[in-house]
């Protein structure tokens, strides 16, 4: 929930006109794949896409809506949702600030941030999260996730290839857990 009205605040600061509805299916079931509807031998993301996909359809909602959200839900992990339609960009940007904050030109008010976090508490969620990851990658090997073809090719060659530490990333959040 946290992700949707972070989501929602940006919206509303760019004074968007996206699609709300997608922007909260996309933010309020991204992450199934992390949970028992979404397991399955794929990466998350895809595993959780492929789960909203199907309980969109469920519940009777158009093909061509539930393909976008399985869409912004899959490639959620990557910039790529960054350079689309209006729903997937504000879509990751509401779940990049919950996460990690980022990126840093995204300023929203400090009071209504506290308010949503007092209404949805992080409850431990940094290192929650990064314990997620951890058994995602132990549960699946090898890990079905491919590096860009850049990445490949720079590591190949020896060349300066800066990979992220995930654990900075989430402890740099500027939430007080």
């Amino acid at each position: 929930m946290r992700c949707y009205f972070f989501a929602e605040l940006i919206a509303e600061q760019e004074n968007s006109s996206a699609d709300r509805e997608l922007i909260f299916l996309s933010t309020t079931m991204h992450d199934l794949g992390f949970t028992d509807l979404g397991r399955g031998p794929n990466r998350f993301e895809i595993e959780g896409a492929h789960a909203a996909r199907r309980h969109l359809k469920e519940w009777g909602v158009e093909d061509d809506r539930t393909w976008k959200v399985w869409t912004n839900i899959a490639a959620h992990t990557w910039d790529i949702n960054l350079f689309k339609e209006d729903e997937a960009r504000i879509s990751q940007l509401g779940i990049l600030y919950d996460v990690i904050a980022l990126p840093p030109d995204i300023k929203l008010d400090p009071d209504t941030v506290a308010e949503i976090v007092r209404r949805y508490p992080r409850l431990n969620f940094k290192n929650g999260f990064y314990e997620m990851h951890r058994e995602e990658l132990e549960s699946k090997q090898p890990y079905p996730h491919r590096f860009h073809m850049c990445t490949c090719i720079a590591h190949e060659q020896g060349m300066p290839l800066e990979i992220p530490d995930p654990k900075a990333w989430l402890d740099g959040a500027p939430f007080s857990e």
